[in-house]
């Protein structure tokens, strides 16, 4: 026959302040990934306005017209937010 060892682990309390922590990063990483959906309205179409200009930025040396005119549309975009 053969022996068999059993070992306890005792419970460990964890960190004090680790389960604050661990939510308040929780809730700031759902803060820095929201979707635009979730946002206010302004705030939703100045970050669509912030991706259209990035795209132009894309474009720009492959297709100059179709980027000022994505540039455009971008600046349409943010005066409707202004006028909100």
């Amino acid at each position: 026959m053969g022996t068999i060892t059993v070992t306890g682990i005792a419970k460990v309390q964890p960190p004090r302040g680790a389960l604050w922590a661990a939510r308040a990063a929780a809730a700031l990483a759902r803060w820095l990934t929201r979707k635009p959906h979730e946002m206010a309205p302004a705030e939703a179409m100045a970050h669509e306005a912030a991706a259209v200009r990035a795209l132009a930025r894309r474009h720009m040396d492959t297709d100059p017209g179709f980027a000022a005119d994505l540039f455009a549309a971008a600046d349409r975009h943010e005066s409707t937010v202004a006028t909100r």
